[in-house]
């Protein structure tokens, strides 16, 4: 056994190479937009803008650049074996983010860097055979690369998760006093932690498969390389699978999601443990931060099974952390099942003020993005700027559109009895008879000495106050103009940090018409048919519910990712 190195010597290897890889980051970025190197929006990924996918190159080189300042071990040709086979993983990483190779190819390719640095001499030791060792050892490497890979679903996931593993790694080498291991953990460290600085959310840059493959092998390595004296060889494995249980975890339940729905398992999806805690909802920083945590937390368990607990507790440890792990698997899956392949089902809650027959498809939008909607009513009354009410007919369709069996509930509307007289009854009927995926809220009408007097429920700017996303569309003269005059939603509008969205096939025409009435400045962001410019996003056809749904969901995403209050559109808009 080599004598223990100071810790000042590795976190030197590891600021080489943080430095190397934040140095190296905005190099890759220029190259990778002269290219056209990037990563295109897609409805199971969370940014909607194209991104550079270089960054993995700035890891790798910044892995590579620390070992070489490093310096190495006596174990010459297993640190060349680890330096040959991370590249290898890093080029057919390279070319599958360029020319997207097939599954059986990047395994083909995986499995042939995990041959070559077991016939180099990194491999497992736990049978009699070689040849069961190099299996085994080729699964290893396999399994925990692709692992990581998947955990490459988030702004600053698999980065952090692999820096905060690497450190629980480089700890347990330098108090057992592995050189090797705790130089190879010092440099994947850095590199992660220089690239997390453009990474981290809002991501300039992506690490691709370049960087994801680089890392799981490299982890994958570690874990094997990681010794014990005195400590049996199961316990002494149970430590890499404990610091390394959360990509693990990860890829458990999406193989066990996926095969559930007949999907298969290496297509993308937003049915990660990451996706799942945003749909629970933490917020993207919040969720990757909490996996950073469950990480580091493992590590220090991990470290305890190691130097602290006997072999039978260990095991004990072990199996428990086990059964949580399935428990939770069959908690995420039948308790929040969460979003289907190629949806944008991201379970927000939102708050809906539209009429017409053009609402419905909007409606229809929303209900795909939210796990609550919240439509708001207003009875019109007589007046004299042609506001009208939503009639009976149109109500029943709004409910048909929340509801979670629609043709039952349009079978059960057609032949029910007569809702009510006001519009409120009817509501309460609706929200009382049919399974609705959120409220039909109606606001008061009542009469006095002065005449007809409209006032907004608490339910209604409850749903204001609560929401994520706040959606005006439709025929402005039914239900909109009579719901924003009301000054209790009208303020709840303005104060809102949430996005207020126009969907509407002529958004100049409608902002002109809610200038008019005095509330143009409750609008942010605008969804309309065409190429246009500003805050306008763009849809073929707003009568279409996916494309409605797709710029909802562009709009929501760009607007976790700028904190603030958003900007009313009418000053932009009407000049």
């Amino acid at each position: 056994m080599t004598p223990l190195r100071p810790l000042l010597q590795y976190l030197i290897v590891a600021a080489a190479a943080a430095l190397i890889a934040f140095l190296g980051t905005p190099v890759t970025l220029i190259i990778a937009r002269h290219l056209g190197f990037t990563d295109q929006p897609k409805p199971h990924k969370f940014h909607f803008t194209p991104v550079p996918l270089l960054g993995g190159v700035a890891i790798w080189a910044g892995f590579i650049g620390g070992l070489m300042v490093w310096g190495g071990a006596p174990e010459f040709f297993e640190l060349a074996a680890i330096m040959a086979g991370g590249t290898a993983v890093a080029i057919l990483g390279l070319i599958d983010d360029r020319m997207n190779l097939s599954p059986r190819a990047k395994l083909l390719g995986q499995a042939a860097a995990a041959v070559a640095v077991g016939v180099g001499g990194i491999h497992v030791q736990l049978f009699a055979q070689p040849l069961l060792n190099l299996a085994l050892t080729v699964i290893w490497i396999v399994v925990i690369t692709n692992a990581m890979n998947l955990q490459d679903n988030m702004d600053g996931l698999a980065a952090g998760v692999a820096a905060a593993a690497a450190g629980s790694f480089l700890l347990l080498a330098v108090l057992n006093g592995q050189v090797l291991v705790a130089g190879l953990a010092a440099t994947i460290l850095g590199a992660c932690l220089g690239f997390l600085f453009y990474n981290f959310q809002p991501a300039v840059t992506f690490m691709g498969d370049t960087g994801s493959m680089l890392l799981g092998f490299s982890l994958a390595v570690l874990g094997i390389k990681l010794s014990f004296d005195g400590l049996h060889t199961d316990q002494s494995w149970l430590v890499p699978v404990l610091v390394l249980g959360l990509p693990l975890f990860d890829v458990a339940l999406v193989v066990v999601s996926r095969w559930r729905r007949g999907v298969p398992w290496w297509r993308g999806g937003v049915d990660h443990t990451s996706h799942r805690l945003v749909q629970m909802g933490l917020s993207h920083r919040r969720a990757v931060i909490a996996l950073y945590v469950v990480t580091a937390v493992l590590g220090l368990l991990a470290t305890a099974i190691a130097y602290v607990v006997t072999r039978p507790l260990a095991w004990a440890l072990a199996l428990s952390l086990g059964g949580v792990a399935l428990l939770l698997i069959y908690l995420l899956e039948h308790l929040w099942p969460g979003a289907q392949p190629g949806a944008w089902r991201v379970n927000l809650r939102v708050a809906v003020i539209g009429g017409g027959a053009e609402l419905l498809p909007v409606l229809e939008a929303c209900v795909t993005l939210g796990r609550h909607v919240a439509v708001l009513l207003t009875p019109a009354g007589k007046n004299a700027q042609g506001w009208r009410d939503v009639d009976s007919e149109r109500l029943q369709q709004l409910a048909v559109r929340l509801s979670e069996a629609p043709s039952a509930a349009q079978l059960l509307v057609q032949t029910a009895r007569p809702l009510g007289s006001s519009l409120r009854d009817q509501c309460e009927v609706l929200n009382t008879a049919l399974r609705l995926r959120g409220r039909l809220l109606a606001n008061h009408l009542s009469v006095n000495s002065a005449g007809p007097m409209l006032t907004a429920s608490a339910d209604a700017i409850n749903a204001l106050q609560e929401t994520d996303l706040i959606v005006i569309a439709g025929d402005l003269h039914e239900n909109v103009l009579a719901t924003l005059s009301l000054p209790e939603v009208a303020r709840e509008l303005r104060r809102s940090k949430r996005p207020r969205v126009l969907v509407h096939a002529n958004p100049p025409a409608a902002l002109a018409l809610l200038k008019a009435a005095g509330v143009a400045d409750v609008v942010t962001h605008a969804v309309a048919p065409g190429q246009l410019d500003g805050l306008w996003y763009s849809v073929t056809d707003v009568a279409d519910s996916a494309q409605v749904a797709q710029a909802l969901h562009v709009i929501w995403v760009e607007c976790t990712k700028v904190r603030g209050t958003p900007q009313p559109l009418a000053g932009w808009a009407l000049g």
